[in-house]
């Protein structure tokens, strides 16, 4: 660099404004810490990185970017008791999101502990009073400050905090309250499509909320109250990897191969959901549909969601033209292009009322969801009632003859619904130009220099 230049880039350095970013969860991990969200971050402000395990010498060591202008702290809660207590109290004793069909599901779940029920019951009377706004009120008054915290802040002198979510979990619900209290704005960047309704009492009032789609951001104005002046529809950062132009695709025949798959059958995917138990009975009757000449032979690929347990499906990895694909538990970098290889090359998409659903209607994929006996309401959820209305999704009774009679349909004729699919589409991923990531942190920018559009 001369000698100009190298002044020029020391005196912009300096003049560069300082946010903090606290983000702990493995998804959220994904989308900021490993995509080019934080080196275009780093393009535009110095960003300080709290994380709950990295620290300036090991976040190399997890393929976070390494960057004059990120730094990288290893942060431990302080209020993680209280916030613990709030988080039971949120839930047990606000009413006001009672007509959400997500906050009716999770209350009417099994063995749900009784002192919540007990608690819910004593706050009745004032029950109505109750809002998530008074209890931050509360948890801000009840928060105990940080030391640790302020002489960050004397350090580095932040003109934003940055969480993934509102505070959905204590790391960054601790980040938005101490902010606060000390006049810092908040912003959240990353929230996922359907946080919104089905955490809705755990949600914190950051100042500025940037939504993937238009859908959530009217549940940030219209059910939390967010000043509609503070939200933007930004995209999904998640998803830029679907679109981007600089990653490398293998082709059908390599990818399939590499699955231990034959190119010359076509390909159902399955994905699982966490802790669902019953889908071991129903990928062993998709099988059973295959070998039984019911339906088409076909590759099935069994897609496990990143934090079921280990030794779940396994029965299934020695089957013949069946493979058991399991992604890391943070989701970035091969596990992101294995997911939109896996949604390119397959033809139809199974699930129980998956995300995956969403991401098979963004390639225009076959979506067929089956109603389990064992579950009430899944499906008319709020964030995921509109795939069922607009019938972007084929939803059948889980029973043999009506499976194969779906899968025949979509494996006969995969344009049929692609009409439906594709509007659903453009309302929930209002950009595909694998620039999400970009709009995100211009928007910030804007927001940082009063300018939001």
């Amino acid at each position: 660099i001369s000698n100009g230049n190298f002044f020029y880039y020391y005196f912009e350095n300096l003049r560069m404004k300082t946010v903090f970013l606290f983000v702990d969860k493995p998804t959220f991990i994904g989308d900021l810490l490993k995509t080019r969200y934080l080196p275009y971050l780093a393009s535009k402000f110095k960003v300080i990185v709290f994380t709950n395990h990295a620290t300036e010498e090991t976040a190399p060591s997890f393929g976070y970017p390494k960057n004059p202008n990120i730094s990288y702290i290893h942060w431990r809660l302080k209020n993680q008791k209280l916030l613990d207590i709030m988080k039971f109290l949120r839930f047990s004793c606000t009413r006001e999101f009672d007509y959400l069909t997500t906050i009716q599901h999770f209350r009417n779940l099994k063995n749900r502990d009784w002192n919540n029920t007990l608690v819910r019951v004593l706050s009745a009377p004032v029950g109505f009073l109750v809002t998530s706004r008074l209890l931050y009120r509360i948890e801000k008054f009840l928060t105990r400050g940080s030391s640790d915290f302020l002489e960050y802040v004397r350090k580095y002198n932040p003109v934003l905090t940055l969480t993934s979510t509102p505070g959905l979990n204590n790391f960054e619900a601790e980040a938005i309250l101490l902010a606060d209290k000390i006049g810092i704005p908040t912003a959240s960047i990353d929230c996922a499509w359907d946080n919104l309704t089905t955490r809705a009492t755990r949600v914190r009032p950051t100042k500025y909320f940037l939504a993937w789609h238009e859908p959530m951001r009217k549940e940030a104005i219209e059910i939390h109250k967010f000043d509609s002046k503070n939200v933007f529809v930004s995209g999904p950062i998640r998803y830029d990897y679907y679109v981007s132009g600089d990653n490398s695709e293998q082709n059908r025949e390599k990818f399939l191969a590499n699955k231990h798959l034959d190119p010359k059958y076509k390909t159902i995917l399955y994905t699982t959901q966490k802790n669902h138990f019953f889908e071991e009975a129903f990928i062993q009757k998709l099988i059973e549909l295959r070998d039984e000449g019911k339906i088409p032979y076909t590759n099935i690929l069994i897609r496990v969601h990143p934090l079921a347990s280990s030794k779940r499906f396994q029965e299934f990895s020695s089957i013949n033209n069946c493979y058991l694909d399991r992604p890391e538990k943070t989701m970035a970098d091969e596990d992101l292009l294995n997911l939109k290889d896996s949604l390119l090359y397959s033809d139809l998409n199974v699930n129980y009322s998956s995300t995956i659903s969403l991401e098979a209607i963004f390639f225009n994929k076959p979506v067929i969801n089956y109603r389990e006996p064992t579950l009430k309401g899944s499906f008319g959820l709020n964030h995921y009632l509109p795939l069922i209305e607009a019938k972007a999704v084929r939803l059948i009774n889980n029973n043999k003859e009506e499976l194969a009679t779906a899968i025949n349909d979509y494996l006969n004729n995969p344009d049929k619904d692609a009409e439906k699919r594709q509007k659903l589409a453009a309302i929930y991923f209002p950009f595909r130009d694998g620039l999400s990531y970009k709009r995100n942190v211009d928007l910030l920018e804007k927001i940082i220099e009063n300018k939001p559009e």
